[in-house]
């Protein structure tokens, strides 16, 4: 989709956040965002010298990559690193990472510009117009944020890869002035620029604070991939030791002088408030309780270790108020989309003619409410010192975290210092911010309550049944289908209807070359907390359009696999991983004499592709997955270890989801409560899990959540060979 300049500069206009001065204006104030010295400005550590965007060099030769992304098991920092020692030509044991603080100098508008230019095409006058623009709109909103997969892709590949080839020009200048040599004759290698005729050398740390004084190169050249020494090639994570060997930190391991412990219990209906206790004195006198108190969403109870508060909050006897959701259960929501889908819809798509033509293969297919189930529980540690805020957590934006711990308590971001942690697990459920107006940050609201109410440094943490009670959920989405199929058994007809706001159109959209679509969805919000759950919507619609096409197959009497790439360009990324999996799985069509079938899935998301293959049975104990192939068109792939391990990882959780899932209302709350009601894959049940990355000139895309939506209608489609019934909703078991 194209951009014409009006429009892209009267959006600009709203990223800038300015007063509508007339376009030179606005224009003017984004290009003279100088993006270096708003980190400069809050650059503070005098051992080291920020020459670039993200890029500091101490005086012993050290180069340290600021990253803005906090850490929930991807990995990405070694990613990030890989980028920047190939760029900027150093050695491996040169190269440090380091946490950006949640200042507004690290905001990171990378992310929002690498997701708008996957949307539209801005034109090629814009140049830093765009870039400062967006890092305007990371700065007005706060914005750090983790997720998406966009890390090394966005942040990594355009923004820490184009600072580390400047900052290598901007050092073999410095050295030129110093050396009074023509720049030329120099070369860097392994962190030293060194003049070949004379065998004069610098280290990068000699040269860095004269390097900083220049002015940034426009048209420093990214080194040719068969220069690259590290990316393209496994390198272990930086990160894995420390949690190998328990000593990496996360939210809920802080401790604080003379700290009480928060336990909550939720009202048990959504959008209800607690109104009264009826018990808070006689809570009170319970060994170790200080205080009993309201706050959103619930009750909480502060005890001197955390076992008593759990104790504690779990005999407290309140009133809450009545609200619509009272008698809310799952039927409920059910029979609100089938009435929103036979209503007025939003159009997404629409191609071809025939769009309302008859259609003789229809399907209706539902996935359920889904808790994120991270392995840390939710928690924040709050204190008040010296008159600032202090806070203790792991989010996935310690910036808009910092702004919002510091509305809670009514006082300038300024006076709020966030200590931001590594998680144990993040999925989207520690993200700061909702596109459905739901409160994903409710513990961090809690807690801040609490610490100023009590006037003590409080760590809150949610129980394992909170949490699961509590969250902001991967929402349920019914999904209705039609098709008709021409003479050759091709789709002549693709019509969809799907419940809620949809914000990716290619998510909902099939990639298959068929003449007549029609996309359309009820723009209508959920009763009850929805929010960023891993792979998004595609997560959801994954599992329709690959169900469906699937049933498209199987009615034209076709081998599903052959049926997709009969519909996909030959040289696209689409056929070249269903051919790569076909070849790693030994893919065979119909069940063999154990009666383990095979079933194929395939999904472009965050710029990556996927094709995956399941194969499954169904045995005396359910259903079981055996083994599960998985093709990646990911482009460069910087850390190819890491690539599979995200893949291998996102398969085992999207398996969970796909077997066990679900998140049932009844009476306006959550039934499930822990494991043993919303399972996990165990060990046992887990399937042998093969990653093969497919090379290719494709750009670079994402990696942490393009294993997820594969596997469900994979697996569902394994099940409908081996016993003739198709599954349309899940969980399968």
């Amino acid at each position: 989709m194209g951009i014409t300049r009006r429009i892209f500069m009267i959006g600009g206009a709203t990223v800038g956040g300015g007063l509508l001065l007339g376009i030179g204006g606005v224009g003017a104030h984004l290009m003279t965002h100088n993006r270096i010295n708003t980190q400069r400005d809050g650059h503070t550590d005098n051992n080291s010298t920020l020459v670039n965007l993200w890029l500091r060099i101490t005086p012993d030769n050290n180069i340290i990559v600021i990253n803005p992304h906090t850490d929930m098991g991807q990995g990405t920092a070694t990613g990030l690193m890989q980028i920047v020692a190939d760029e900027i030509d150093a050695d491996w044991s040169q190269m440090k990472s380091q946490a950006a603080p949640a200042d507004v100098a690290y905001s990171n508008g990378k992310v929002f510009e690498g997701f708008m230019r996957e949307m539209v095409t801005p034109p090629e006058w814009a140049g830093n117009l765009v870039e400062n623009g967006f890092y305007r709109m990371g700065d007005l909103m706060k914005m750090q944020m983790t997720g998406g997969s966009s890390a090394v892709r966005f942040t990594g590949w355009d923004a820490m890869r184009k600072a580390a080839a400047a900052t290598r020009q901007m050092l073999l200048a410095a050295a030129a002035e110093k050396l009074d040599v023509d720049i030329a004759s120099l070369k860097t290698q392994s962190g030293t620029v060194v003049h070949e005729n004379s065998g004069q050398s610098y280290t990068y740390g000699e040269l860095a604070a004269d390097a900083a004084n220049r002015d940034l190169p426009k048209d420093a050249a990214f080194k040719a991939a068969d220069q690259w020494r590290f990316v393209g090639n496994s390198i272990d994570r930086e990160d894995v030791p420390a949690k190998v060997l328990a000593t990496a930190e996360y939210g809920i391991d802080a401790e604080v002088p003379d700290m009480q412990y928060a336990a909550i219990a939720t009202s048990g209906v959504f959008g209800a408030q607690i109104s009264s206790i009826d018990n808070a004195d006689e809570i009170k006198t319970a060994r170790g309780v200080s205080d009993v108190l309201i706050v959103p969403d619930g009750v909480a109870v502060v005890a001197d270790n955390p076992w008593r508060a759990e104790q504690a909050v779990r005999k407290v006897v309140f009133q809450r108020e009545s609200h619509a959701n009272d008698t809310l259960h799952t039927e409920d929501v059910v029979q609100n989309q089938r009435d929103a889908l036979a209503g007025e819809l939003s159009e997404g798509l629409s191609t071809g003619e025939a769009v309302e033509g008859a259609a003789d293969i229809k399907a209706e297919y539902l996935v359920p409410y889904l808790a994120h189930a991270t392995m840390e529980p939710m928690n924040a540690t709050v204190w008040m010192q010296d008159g600032k805020l202090n806070v203790i957590a792991g989010v996935q934006n310690p910036l808009g975290a910092r702004q919002r711990a510091a509305k809670e308590a009514g006082m300038k971001i300024d006076d709020v210092i966030f200590h931001s942690r590594q998680m144990g697990g993040g999925f989207g459920r520690r993200v700061a911010f909702s596109t459905t107006g739901d409160e994903p940050l409710s513990w961090l609201v809690q807690a801040v309550r609490i610490a100023l109410h009590s006037n003590k440094a409080v760590k809150t943490t949610w129980s394992r049944e909170t949490d699961t009670r509590s969250d902001v959920y991967r929402p349920l989405v019914l999904g209705q289908y039609e098709g008709a199929l021409a003479d050759d058994g091709k789709p002549l007809l693709w019509r969809s209807r799907s419940y809620g706001k949809e914000m990716n159109i290619k998510a909902i959209a099939p990639p298959y070359a068929i003449p007549n679509i029609k996309v359309s969805y009820a723009d209508q919000p959920h009763p009850i907390p929805t929010g960023f759950w891993r792979s998004v919507e595609h997560s959801q619609h994954g599992f329709f359009v690959e169900s469906f096409i699937d049933e498209l197959a199987m009615a034209a009497n076709a081998d599903p696999l052959q049926y997709r790439l009969s519909l996909l360009a030959k040289d696209s990324a689409a056929a070249s991983v269903l051919n790569k999996v076909a070849e790693m799985s030994g893919w065979r069509y119909g069940a063999d004499a154990d009666g383990r079938a095979m079933g194929v899935a395939l999904v472009h998301s965050f710029g990556s592709t996927v094709a995956q293959v399941v194969e499954a049975s169904m045995t005396s104990n359910g259903v079981s997955a055996h083994r599960v192939w998985c093709a990646v068109d990911c482009g460069t792939a910087v850390n190819p270890q890491a690539v599979e391990a995200q893949v291998q990882g996102a398969v085992h959780y999207a398996l969970s989801a796909a077997l066990y899932g679900k998140c049932d209302l009844k009476d306006g709350g959550i039934v499930q409560s822990n494991f043993h009601d919303y399972r996990l894959v165990g060990l046992a049940e887990s399937p042998a899990v093969e990653v093969a990355i497919v090379k290719s000139d494709s750009p670079i895309g994402g990696v942490g959540e393009i294993g997820v939506p594969p596997l469900a209608p994979a697996l569902s489609n394994a099940l409908a060979v081996t016993d003739g019934v198709r599954r349309r909703s899940l969980p399968l078991v």
